[in-house]
């Protein structure tokens, strides 16, 4: 833009200067012109990121107070807070992937357990890779109605979108054996 203003009626007027008046001209021009420049631009960028990095301060938070709701609800309407956290890590495993809204869920659900009902599973601390048949051991042996389980199976596999089809085939598994107890 400067290079643009000195090039037409300024460098025509500077041309009729002598060589050391020309450069004076051209240096005050540049001396005055970045700044009058810059500090806009550089107000305006400002601006822009900074609203930028709020909007997306505000997304992160807004969805980790999502993920703090549903594992306190959870929590809450749970009968079997043992088991729903069993039944959560395997819905969580079960495509051996972990998203960090599932990560944070579990985080979460294991402390407001805690919390709320003084459960404390330390053989569920100690596992990494789940073992399906530990899990479906744990769901036959408890007696009565175990709908809040596979509520609790389908809302944690919605915490991080769409349920994928390893996690279909779990809660699948989940409903027949839910039904039979």
């Amino acid at each position: 833009m400067i290079k643009r203003f000195y090039s037409k009626a300024v460098l025509s007027a500077a041309k009729g200067l002598p060589f050391v008046g020309k450069f004076l001209l051209q240096r005050n021009v540049i001396k005055i012109g970045i700044p009058v420049v810059g500090v806009p631009l550089a107000v305006v960028l400002n601006r822009y990121t900074t609203l930028l990095a709020g909007r997306h301060a505000q997304a992160v938070f807004r969805n980790e107070a999502r993920v703090i709701e549903l594992a306190e609800n959870l929590s809450k309407s749970s009968r079997h807070p043992q088991l729903m956290l069993w039944v959560a890590w395997l819905v969580i495993r079960a495509n051996h992937k972990m998203a960090d809204d599932e990560t944070l869920l579990m985080r979460h659900l294991v402390r407001v357990v805690r919390e709320q009902h003084q459960v404390v599973d330390e053989q569920l601390a100690q596992v990494v890779d789940i073992d399906p048949a530990e899990v479906w051991r744990r769901i036959d042996a408890e007696p009565g109605n175990l709908s809040d389980i596979l509520d609790a199976a389908e809302r944690v596999a919605a915490v991080d979108g769409d349920v994928n089809a390893r996690e279909k085939a779990v809660i699948s598994e989940l409903r027949d054996r839910c039904g039979r107890v």
